[in-house]
């Protein structure tokens, strides 16, 4: 059961029998063995808190280690895990660019491989349709003698006469001329379409060329931002990851110091109480002491007197006594003496 303080101011010894000095020693022995207990829970506590105390300290040095690379130079820092966290921050970014890097030329890759393929498809039909055009203007011109010729077979028929035959000669100049025309249109629009299609094109590839090119500058661009605001926002994180380990570490310091002081004043305050209640129970202890041996005292006075008093009256009866038996023998023997002197007279 523990000592409370209302145990300690309203203990109360009993008194010892008459003719014995001092307390009760077994209630005594009990009371104590309480204050030990008691003092005891107190020691068990105050170790409990240094305890405590000491496991902080520990944490703080521990905070204090672990926070030692933000504060100190960057050659010791190379080692510390805000360094490592730092590295391994940086090479996810990096890696998180180059694959979003590369799906994104891949992908530009082949939107210009498909504009590249439907423009050299287009500059492939209008070849193709300046091939069916010259062959065309072939066939016209193949098909222009032959006609010449039927043209002038009715009047092979007859008789050959100066003016059929200039009339033939016309014919076949007109048809030569309209053939060459022909070829020649033919030839110049096939040349044109193949100018046109072949400029098409090196203009498709230039341009292909020139949008790979301005892609992979503005990725690049795109990349060397990303990496600056990642660096920026790495640097950040270490700053505010700095701050909230200093933060934290001050926190800590401040909480143990004020454990430590509240460990300090309650070890004082119970200190203290104990020391108090140790007077107290002393000073009770003396003056219920006192008042029991002058209480033992007066009885031991009263009983001394009552003994002496005792002393006085057994010594006066004994006096009485013997005088009283005294007496009754002197009469017995007057009695004895003077019996046979009245035989005599009788």
């Amino acid at each position: 059961m523990p000592l409370t303080p209302a145990d300690v101011h309203n203990v109360a010894f009993s008194k010892p029998p008459i003719g014995k000095r001092g307390y009760n020693e077994d209630e005594v022995d009990q009371f104590l063995d309480l204050v030990e207990d008691a003092l005891g829970e107190l020691q068990d506590e105050n170790a409990d808190l240094r305890v405590r105390v000491e496991e902080l300290e520990r944490e703080v040095e521990q905070a204090r280690s672990g926070s030692g690379s933000v504060a100190a130079a960057p050659a010791a820092a190379a080692a510390t895990t805000s360094d490592v966290d730092e590295a391994r921050l940086r090479k996810e970014i990096e890696a998180e660019l180059r694959a979003s890097y590369k799906e994104r030329l891949a992908k530009q890759e082949e939107e210009l491989e498909a504009k590249y393929r439907e423009r050299l498809e287009a500059a492939e039909r209008r070849a193709e349709q300046a091939e069916k055009s010259e062959a065309k203007a072939s066939d016209s011109t193949e098909s222009a003698p032959q006609a010449a010729a039927a043209a002038a077979a009715p009047a092979s028929n007859g008789a050959a006469t100066p003016e059929t035959h200039m009339q033939a000669a016309r014919v076949l100049g007109l048809a030569q001329e309209m053939a060459d025309r022909m070829t020649g249109d033919a030839q110049a629009e096939a040349d044109q379409l193949l100018s046109t299609a072949r400029e098409d094109a090196e203009r498709t590839v230039t341009e292909a060329n020139a949008e790979a090119e301005r892609t992979l500058t503005e990725a690049r661009n795109e990349a060397e931002s990303t990496l600056a605001d990642a660096r920026q926002r790495s640097e950040q994180m270490l700053s505010e990851a700095r701050e909230e380990s200093e933060s934290t570490l001050t926190d800590a310091r401040q909480r143990s110091d004020q454990m430590i002081s509240d460990a300090d004043a309650r070890s004082a305050a119970t200190i203290t109480s104990a020391q108090e209640k140790a007077t107290a129970l002393q000073r009770d202890a003396e003056r219920k002491h006192s008042e029991i041996m002058t209480t033992v005292k007066e009885q031991q006075t009263a009983l001394e007197g009552r003994i002496e008093e005792l002393h006085i009256f057994e010594r006066e009866y004994r006096t009485r006594l013997k005088t009283f038996l005294e007496s009754q023998l002197d009469d017995l023997n007057s009695r004895e003496s003077a019996a046979p002197a009245d035989g005599y007279n009788n």
